[in-house]
C-alpha cells in the first residue's frame, strides 16, 4: 500500500523463535532488526529455561537413586536453599511436563512450570493441547477451568513478602524504568522469587501526576498574567 506522500507502508513482521532449538546463539547478530534481536534473545532465554528443567529432572532422578546421605552431599555441593531444592524437585518429579519439554511448550516461568503441576490428568489434558512457552498463569488457570479453592491453594504456595514503593514527585517515567530494570536485574539472582511486575500501572499514575503539576503551573502562570494585566488596566484607568 502507498500513502498520498509516495511513502511504502510496510506490515511490521510477525516476532518469532524456534523453542525447539536446543542451540545458544553465541554469534552477534548479523542483519540488525528488531526482529532478529528478538528471535536470538528469546532462543537464548529459552534454552536457560529448558536447562532449569533438566536441572529439575536430574535432581528428581539423584534423590530417587542416591542413599539419602549421598543425595544431601549433592544438596551441599550444589548450594540448593530448601526452596529451591522443592521448587526443582515438584517440576523435575512430574513426567507431564517432560512432554512439553520436548515440543517446546514448557512455560518460561518456573511457577507456571510449577501451577502445572498441581493440575489433574484431566486439567493438564485441556491445557496440553492450548499452551505455549508464553502462556500466563492466568491463561493455564483459565484453560483449565481451575475450581476457586484449588487456585487459592496454589496461591497460598507463593508468598508476598515484600512491597517497593517510590515517591512519584522525585522520578520521571525513564527514571523509574532504569530503577525497575536494576531492581529486576538484582531479584534475578534469587530463582525462587518470582517478580510481580505492575510498572505500567506505575507508570501511568507517574505521568499522571506530572500532568497535573504541569497543569497546575500553567494555570498559577495565567492566574499571575490575569492580575498583572488587570493591575495595569486599573492604572490606565485612574
Amino acid at each position: 500500500m502507498t500513502t498520498n506522500n509516495n511513502t511504502e507502508t510496510k506490515t511490521p513482521t510477525k516476532m518469532s523463535y524456534n523453542p525447539l532449538n536446543n542451540t545458544l546463539q553465541t554469534l552477534e547478530v548479523k542483519d540488525k532488526t528488531i526482529e532478529n534481536y528478538f528471535n536470538q534473545i528469546k532462543t537464548n532465554f529459552y534454552s536457560a529455561v529448558k536447562s532449569h528443567y533438566l536441572i529439575a529432572r536430574d535432581l528428581f532422578d539423584a534423590k530417587s537413586n542416591l542413599p539419602n546421605e549421598d543425595y544431601q552431599r549433592l544438596i551441599e555441593q550444589c548450594g540448593f536453599s530448601g526452596s529451591t531444592q522443592k521448587k526443582y524437585l515438584s517440576i523435575g518429579s512430574d513426567v507431564r511436563l517432560m512432554r512439553l519439554f520436548i515440543v517446546g511448550k514448557l512455560p518460561m516461568k518456573w511457577t507456571n512450570q510449577y501451577l502445572l503441576t498441581t493440575l489433574t490428568d484431566t486439567q493438564f489434558k485441556k491445557v496440553e493441547s492450548k499452551i505455549d512457552a508464553d502462556t500466563t498463569a492466568t491463561q493455564i488457570k483459565k484453560i483449565a477451568d481451575l475450581p476457586k479453592k484449588q487456585v487459592e491453594k496454589f496461591e497460598n504456595m507463593l508468598l508476598t513478602f515484600l512491597s517497593i514503593e517510590i515517591d512519584k514527585s522525585k522520578v520521571n517515567v525513564a527514571k523509574f524504568k532504569t530503577i525497575l530494570e536494576n531492581v529486576k536485574n538484582d531479584l534475578s539472582k534469587y530463582p525462587e522469587i518470582e517478580f510481580v511486575d505492575k510498572a505500567d500501572d506505575v507508570e501511568v499514575k507517574i505521568s499522571s501526576y506530572f500532568q497535573k503539576q504541569i497543569e497546575k503551573k500553567n494555570k498559577e502562570v495565567k492566574k499571575k498574567s490575569s492580575k498583572r494585566k488587570s493591575n495595569e488596566i486599573s492604572k490606565i484607568a485612574a
